[in-house]
């Protein structure tokens, strides 16, 4: 039974409990045990890497740290966390010289960085360590070719050398449930998360043309693995019928609601109820 350090970070287990019951639902499947991290404070991401870049770095060590005192790699659920964990690794890897500034800060409560616990994103965990294989001898209510549209998210991709994520690896792991992974032009472009409390106008226009671009090519549904990414294209359908008369009606679906289901979890199980976009087409395809 492979054990992981997790890292829930804040909105998941707040705004978003169908992410988490869903991934522990599904890491039960697989026999992975799941850690809660004690201790951590939030990732800063993006507010406070944008004002502090310090303290930024600084809190970000601090969880790496917490993480290697037990040897466990950190699996997180969300994008900005995996962003957040990876970069500052990275970057603490490659400069001595701030890495040391934060060893002295960090040797305050009794802590070191020593990039034992490497951060990862709980999807990559699952393509590298369960595999496709043993996840494709669990399925047993499969999709069948039913057309889902994956929203990779800004942080798992970028940048690559730091991220090491690929996006093959959501796609076989869409593809393994016995769905098709729809291709559409936008599939790189931002949902507009991060830009909404900056400029509303262009965050809506961004999740407007991301939902076209996936609808006009075919999806029936949306996959996400962040929930800043889940609720953007979530929540605009609701406002893009009101404000311009459009529906586009895809539920957006957390991947351990996918998987979940495909693995034959109950629908409550994995918080299907709590998606606002209604999931129900996806339980008349497998027959619930």
């Amino acid at each position: 039974m492979p054990t992981y350090n997790l890292y829930i970070g804040c909105s998941v287990p707040v705004n978003y409990p169908n992410y988490e019951a869903a991934m522990i639902k599904v890491a039960q499947a697989f026999d992975i045990e799941l850690v809660y991290m004690e201790g951590v404070a939030c990732c800063g991401s993006p507010n406070l890497r944008a004002i502090d870049h310090m303290g930024w770095v600084l809190v970000n060590a601090r969880t790496l740290a917490i993480g290697d005192k037990t040897g466990h790699d950190i699996v997180t659920p969300c994008n900005g966390c995996f962003g957040s964990l990876k970069d500052v690794y990275h970057i603490l890897k490659h400069d001595p010289e701030l890495k040391g500034k934060i060893n002295k800060e960090l040797k305050k409560e009794g802590l070191e960085f020593r990039g034992i616990a490497k951060p990862r994103h709980f999807v990559e965990a699952l393509y590298n360590d369960v595999g496709i294989d043993e996840i494709k001898k669990k399925i047993v209510k499969p999709l069948d070719g039913v057309g889902i549209a994956i929203h990779y998210g800004c942080h798992l991709l970028r940048p690559a050398d730091v991220t090491e994520f690929k996006p093959e690896f959501l796609k076989e792991l869409v593809e393994v449930t016995g769905a098709t992974a729809v291709d559409y032009p936008l599939w790189k472009q931002c949902c507009g998360a991060t830009v909404l409390p900056v400029d509303e106008t262009l965050g809506i226009r961004l999740a407007r043309d991301k939902l076209k671009s996936m609808k006009e090519s075919g999806a029936v549904f949306v996959t996400v693995v962040c929930p800043a990414c889940g609720n953007q294209l979530d929540l605009q359908q609701l406002g893009l019928k009101e404000s311009y008369g459009e529906e586009y009606n895809l539920p957006v679906l957390l991947y351990p609601q996918i998987l979940g289901l495909a693995l034959g979890i109950d629908e409550e199980a994995v918080g299907l109820s709590m998606n606002r976009v209604p999931a129900d087409p996806i339980l008349d395809h497998l027959g619930n």
